[in-house]
């Protein structure tokens, strides 16, 4: 079924990252109200009004804030459907192909929209990595306890379920990072922990000022725990800070 003409030039818009958000958005509620949106449509434009741009590469951009579906039907009503949010469904959906969704719900009905980082979740369990990067990431220093001794080649995803970093042929040096054998043992325990109970480590238990840089403690990727990547976690949390006189 061919796209009615408004629809397909919201598209156009919506990609077409020089075109301003508030314009795509005036544009949609002036002139197409009235005219039916496909889940693909509005998926973008959600990551529009969310200010979302997806990029595997950077964990940080596959996060929103929460958003009411009545505040989102203010803008198209096709974000308010009878369908089960078709949308924004977590498995097939144009969001659902690239993010983890949550959805609130007020009975039967979805009533808040998020989203909770990258679906690049995998089954599969292939813990070999490439000798290339074992041997480069042994050499450097522990990120946690900056030492040189027991160095060992932690997959940043504890839960090893990502499947980028469990084929050798599509591995990075950046989904890996040196830990001491005392400090992956420490991460092994935690995330061991998190499996079981569904539940995120919680910085504030090192002394840290917030529990995770993105997400909570229900997020069920490992982007944005402290124990995905302590180093960077510490250059955000530090960010700013300036010492006391």
């Amino acid at each position: 079924m061919a796209r009615h003409p408004n629809e397909q030039h919201t598209l156009n818009l919506l990609s077409d990252p020089s075109v301003p958000t508030d314009n795509i958005i005036h544009y949609v509620k002036e002139k197409c109200r009235d005219i039916p949106f496909g889940p693909q449509t509005l998926g973008m434009l959600f990551e529009r009004i969310a200010g979302v741009t997806y990029n595997e590469d950077d964990p940080m951009s596959c996060f929103s804030r929460e958003f009411s579906v009545d505040m989102l039907a203010d803008i198209h009503p096709g974000f308010r459907s009878t369908n089960g949010c078709q949308w924004a469904r977590s498995d097939t959906s144009y969001l659902g192909k690239r993010y983890i969704i949550v959805r609130g719900h007020k009975g039967r009905k979805v009533s808040t929209v998020k989203l909770d980082g990258a679906n690049n979740k995998s089954i599969k369990r292939n813990r070999s990595i490439k000798k290339e990067i074992v041997d480069e990431v042994q050499k450097q220093r522990c990120v946690i306890l900056d030492v040189s001794t027991q160095i060992e080649v932690d997959h940043k995803d504890g839960h090893y379920d990502v499947l980028a970093n469990q084929s050798i042929a599509t591995q990075k040096l950046s989904d890996f990072q040196p830990l001491s054998k005392a400090a992956n043992d420490a991460k092994r325990n935690h995330c061991k922990r998190c499996i079981e109970t569904g539940k995120r480590y919680d910085a504030t238990k090192l002394g840290y000022s917030q529990s995770f840089i993105v997400g909570d403690e229900n997020t069920s990727t490992c982007q944005g725990c402290y124990w995905y990547d302590p180093q960077y976690f510490n250059k955000i949390i530090s960010a700013g800070y300036k010492k006391e006189k």
